[in-house]
């Protein structure tokens, strides 16, 4: 008796295709070498929480990426260290050290922008390592 059953996988390619489509927000992939190669390599260099939370607000930042290529703001996340730390449970202290990580890691890019008289951080998880 197979253990694989093929309506399974059928259906995980449905859902797979219907979320990567545009009419659907066009959502992102997480490629695998975050979790194969990135996170062990975190792990090794700093310690497991580090590592956990790196990984935890690269997928959070690509949650809130713009999806609107209509604008100057495409592909960038906005969301602030308040709301960060509200929706992850990681302290606020924490945050810029963890995105500098992601930055020196070259899988995050990050940039300051004006805002309304001050200054406002954007951050775009990238899906390759910048090289």
């Amino acid at each position: 008796m197979s253990i694989v059953n093929g309506s399974e996988a059928a259906e995980a390619i449905r859902q797979k295709e219907r979320l990567l489509s545009a009419d659907n927000g066009g959502y992102a992939p997480i490629p695998h070498f975050i979790y194969r190669e990135l996170l062990p390599e975190l792990k090794d260099k700093y310690d497991g929480q580090k590592a956990r939370d790196c990984i935890l607000l690269y997928g959070y930042m690509h949650a809130y990426t713009n999806g609107q290529s209509a604008n100057d703001a495409y592909m960038w996340a906005f969301p602030n260290v308040t709301q960060i730390a509200a929706d992850t449970g990681i302290h606020k202290d924490r945050i810029k050290g963890l995105i500098d990580i992601l930055v020196s890691e070259g899988v995050m890019a990050t940039r300051k922008i004006p805002w309304y008289g001050h200054t406002k951080k954007m951050y775009m998880p990238l899906y390759e390592r910048k090289k």
